[in-house]
């Protein structure tokens, strides 16, 4: 039996072989911070890379693979990571990434990753947020990747909505893990779970990633309506 998808190239699989060794020196030190306590870790927090991780990485790339996503959005690029696995899964769906990165020395670093793997041509970095960048897009949403601060979550999951394709998919990272996080997560995830086209999945990947679709409508008698209404 054939596999899912050919092997990840080999100069992208390069580039996020040295990200990992450098996520791995990173966890050393959030660890330290995170014992010690006090403000130190969110003003040292945004030096960091904060990567999805392997798990979440290929599941990312599979989602983008088997949807055939074309247009996919990223909000949080940080250094490139999840930036490299989306965009070698675009390459080859013929489509498109637009990578959301405010820091103006992360999207370097970005940049760079991206042409170290051969990729940068098929992404748009950007320090426009959301809800500015997201309605200028001309073609329907397919997938997005939320990876930022946890606060906006709510903020950017209402700016990508309107324009997600029925089918496509919002995938939000960071639901389970760190668990200081936990309260604002709740009050995103209650927020989603008032959506009547929504439909909304937890998987125990990574950190935790909260999965959720927008639900087709569907047509009963000629007359469409959607789920739930």
């Amino acid at each position: 039996m054939q596999p899912l998808f050919p092997s990840i190239d080999p100069r992208a699989a390069a580039v996020l072989a040295g990200l990992e060794a450098r996520s791995r020196k990173e966890q050393e030190e959030l660890e330290v911070l995170r014992a010690a306590g006090g403000t130190a870790l969110r003003e040292r927090a945004g030096s960091f890379m904060l990567d999805v991780g392997p798990e979440a990485g290929l599941l990312l790339n599979t989602l983008v693979r088997v949807a055939g996503a074309r247009t996919v959005v990223e909000i949080g690029g940080s250094v490139g990571y999840s930036t490299v696995w989306l965009a070698e899964a675009v390459r080859a769906t013929g489509g498109r990434l637009y990578s959301i990165e405010v820091d103006r020395h992360k999207r370097d670093e970005q940049r760079a990753h991206l042409v170290a793997a051969g990729l940068e041509s098929y992404v748009e970095l950007t320090g426009r947020e959301a809800p500015d960048l997201v309605p200028s897009l001309t073609a329907p949403v397919d997938l997005v990747l939320l990876d930022h601060w946890k606060e906006l979550y709510v903020r950017d999951f209402d700016a990508c909505w309107p324009a997600l394709r029925p089918g496509g998919v919002i995938v939000a990272d960071n639901v389970l893990v760190p668990q200081k996080n936990a309260e604002v997560i709740a009050r995103y995830r209650r927020h989603i779970s008032t959506l009547p086209d929504a439909q909304s999945h937890l998987i125990a990947v990574g950190d935790g990633l909260e999965l959720t679709t927008k639900r087709e409508h569907v047509r009963v008698d000629g007359v469409s309506h959607r789920p739930g209404l």
